[in-house]
């Protein structure tokens, strides 16, 4: 069961949803070290301490991450983090 758990509607269609995941991905990628591969429309992703995927549909997507013992203190600020670059990216791609 995931630690956080994210669901956010868009209006961008699955092409576009797509689009924004990855460049959330990317800059997972490039400032935390984060692995992250596409199988269908879900990215998958690991890095130290976090893991999880983002499932994309046409018009919502879906963010689960499940945190490492040593991030379960900081879940809150780990969550809210989550949302902005998730908000960020949705809003970016519009």
């Amino acid at each position: 069961m995931a630690d956080i758990d994210i669901t956010r509607s868009h209006s961008l269609g699955l092409d576009d949803g797509r689009g924004a995941v990855e460049h959330v991905a990317e800059k997972l990628e490039a400032q935390l070290g984060v692995d992250a591969e596409w199988t269908g429309d879900t990215l998958q992703f690991s890095g130290q301490g976090a893991d999880g995927h983002i499932e994309v549909e046409a018009d919502a997507v879906h963010v689960a991450i499940t945190l490492s013992a040593f991030l379960q203190p900081m879940r809150s600020r780990v969550e809210a983090e989550a949302e902005e670059y998730l908000d960020r990216a949705l809003q970016s791609q519009s």
